[in-house]
């Protein structure tokens, strides 16, 4: 019998505040175009579905169409600035490092580019929590299919029944409950949805976790 339990997290807008980075790599695309900035306000709706997707959608709002060497430069440009700015949310680290010591397998399932996301995580200190890093041009699949969920579940040796999925994005919901997985929304990311477990401070992740995972421990940190 596999007992091994596992959380697995989306990214951006969920661990870590990447928002000014992403904003700051797009506006810099636009701008060889000869076109004014987008707010990073305006800019979060955009971020969940991956990096060539923010660059459409902020190509769209200024009524362009990115060609293939805009999204070169563009992916380029973001990989040499992923950290200029980012930071993680505020409590992060520490709930992630107190799942970890809780014997959590944790894993990550992300639309961003992998190298882009493994450099994120190297650079903020929290790549070592993490048994698996699975980025959105790492399979065919990518959120919100649930088979990206399940190649990590997989990654960290983990069922599905014991297994919990952490997002801000209806993606991530979508992606929890294609593969009948139990998940958390985050408030303070990107997305807006309604969901029935839903925290709005990183303090409540652990007690949240626990009552999902051990509801017999009562949810208790």
């Amino acid at each position: 019998m596999n007992d091994a339990r596992a959380v697995v997290f989306d990214l951006d807008g969920t661990l870590i505040d990447s928002l000014p980075d992403l904003a700051a790599a797009l506006n810099r695309s636009l701008a060889r175009h000869n076109t004014g900035p987008i707010a990073r306000a305006d800019v979060a709706p955009m971020v969940g579905d991956g990096a060539r997707m923010l660059l459409k959608r902020g190509y769209a709002a200024r009524s362009l169409e990115p060609g293939e060497d805009d999204e070169a430069e563009f992916l380029a440009d973001y990989e040499a600035h992923v950290t200029d700015l980012t930071e993680p949310y505020p409590g992060i680290p520490e709930a992630v490092a107190s799942l970890a010591s809780l014997g959590y397998r944790l894993g990550l399932c992300t639309n961003k580019p992998e190298a882009s996301a493994r450099k994120v995580l190297s650079a903020l200190g929290l790549e070592r929590f993490f048994g698996v890093v699975i980025g959105g041009d790492a399979t065919p699949y990518r959120k919100p299919d649930p088979r990206h969920l399940a190649a990590v579940l997989d990654g960290l040796g983990a069922p599905k029944h014991h297994a919990v999925m952490v997002g801000d994005h209806p993606n991530d919901l979508a992606t929890a409950a294609g593969l009948e997985v139990p998940a958390i929304f985050v408030t303070w990311g990107y997305g807006r949805a309604e969901a029935p477990i839903m925290i709005d401070d990183a303090a409540a992740l652990v007690p949240a976790v626990r009552r999902i995972l051990e509801p017999a421990a009562g949810g208790q940190a």
